[in-house]
């Protein structure tokens, strides 16, 4: 316990700092309240010095990290709630060409067809519709887009 006990600000400033540096390599948001409860900690010593022993360093370091962790967690579930449409599309291509208008490369037929998405050709299911035809996307299975007739 000794090595606690000689415990100054740049200590909790450079535990501060590593913290922030794993949470790049950990992500989860976790580490970085822990990280910002740390440098919290040490600005606190260096302003106040001698003031805060051992304990309330402690103290003051497991209370703010689990106060913020909390705080955190109900502003992203609420954030979620009310923004569900930004829950994530990333490797979801099809999801975020929802609702846009395209025109139809190949007729379809069957039911089937192709449409020109930028620089690539995307399989469409609809109703038949001849090449040319405006399309807007009403929905996606996989790598097929389900298309409606553009208005």
């Amino acid at each position: 316990m000794e090595f606690f006990s000689g415990l100054e600000y740049w200590h909790w400033l450079v535990l501060g700092l590593l913290l922030l540096i794993l949470e790049m390599f950990a992500p989860g948001a976790i580490l970085l309240w822990f990280g910002i409860a740390a440098l919290v900690v040490g600005s606190l010593l260096l302003l106040l010095g001698e003031l805060l022993s051992l304990q309330w360093q402690l103290l003051i370091f497991s209370v703010f990290s689990i106060v913020s962790i909390v705080m955190w967690k109900n502003y992203s579930k609420k954030r979620q709630r009310e923004h569900p449409e930004e829950e994530g599309s990333l490797n979801q291509r099809g999801k975020s060409l929802i609702g846009q208008t395209f025109t139809l490369a190949t007729a379809i037929e069957d039911g089937v067809g192709k449409a020109k998405v930028g620089d690539t050709y995307w399989r469409v299911t609809g109703p038949d519709l001849p090449q040319g035809a405006k399309i807007k996307v009403v929905g996606f299975e996989g790598a097929t887009l389900r298309v409606e007739k553009s208005k």
